[in-house]
């Protein structure tokens, strides 16, 4: 039987331990668990927002929704750059055709900082 949810989050298990990973960018594994997005090119299903361990849930705000959050960045990020993955699910700016792309900075971080971005869906 298929499911839906409703709203800006997506919830499911956590294919991995996620402690120390709030604000990273996740994805989706073929059993539809949640993993860190590995690269550029992933399928960014959002970013999480809590700290699962493995097998709990994950609280996953989704690209596709309205409004800001926040986002762990993993380089030096300018405002207003268009925002995808790194290989350990860390903000990095972009400007790269074929990168997805879930955002776009709204104030300027170096890697391990926090940094608000708007959620867009895919600018490329």
């Amino acid at each position: 039987m298929a499911t839906y949810q409703t709203g800006d989050r997506y919830s499911a298990a956590a294919a991995a331990d996620f402690t120390g990973k709030r604000y990273t960018i996740v994805k989706t594994d073929s059993n539809g668990d949640i993993v860190n997005a590995s690269a550029a090119t992933d399928a960014i299903l959002g970013v999480i927002d809590n700290e699962p361990t493995l097998g709990r849930t994950a609280d996953v705000v989704t690209v596709n929704s309205d409004g800001t959050f926040k986002v762990k960045a993993g380089g030096v990020i300018s405002k207003d750059a268009y925002l995808t993955s790194d290989s350990n699910g860390a903000a990095v700016a972009t400007t790269t055709t074929g990168n997805r792309v879930f955002g776009r900075a709204l104030t300027s971080a170096v890697s391990g900082q926090i940094v608000e971005y708007l959620k867009l869906s895919e600018k490329y």
